[in-house]
């Protein structure tokens, strides 16, 4: 076995080590200093402002027209019928169940630190991609 591995090293050491250019160092500096000068694209929403406006205005008229339907029978919300409401009958699973004080005290402490944590890692975020 150590046979085989002879003529291996007597090629290598026949072939000799390569060498790089004088310049090699510099040739890359070169290329490293110019893909580090191209710039990252600039941050765009996915959704832009113009479409949050649409949906916001979308929403404020389906909101302000919801009170005006009366329940007559040109209306749209006259011509349902909701009397199938009456037959269905659910039992809340939850109407034995009460919050202690400290349970709410622990959810909104929790509920507290979870926005301060959402603020300040988005600061941290906005500073670090900023620059």
């Amino acid at each position: 076995m150590e046979e085989q591995y002879k003529d291996i090293k007597d090629l290598v050491k026949e072939a000799g080590l390569e060498t790089p250019s004088e310049n090699f160092l510099k040739n890359v500096m070169d290329q490293v200093e110019l893909s580090a000068i191209e710039v990252s694209p600039a941050y765009k929403p996915l959704i832009s402002k113009k479409v949050w406006f649409m949906v916001g205005v979308a929403t404020a008229m389906l909101l302000c027209t919801i009170p005006f339907l009366s329940e007559s029978e040109e209306s749209i919300l006259g011509t349902i019928d909701f009397s199938f409401f009456d037959k269905i009958s659910f039992k809340n699973p939850f109407s034995g169940f009460t919050f202690y004080k400290t349970t709410i005290y622990g959810i909104l402490f929790l509920a507290l630190l979870f926005l301060i944590q959402i603020t300040v890692l988005k600061r941290r975020i906005d500073r670090r991609f900023s620059l």
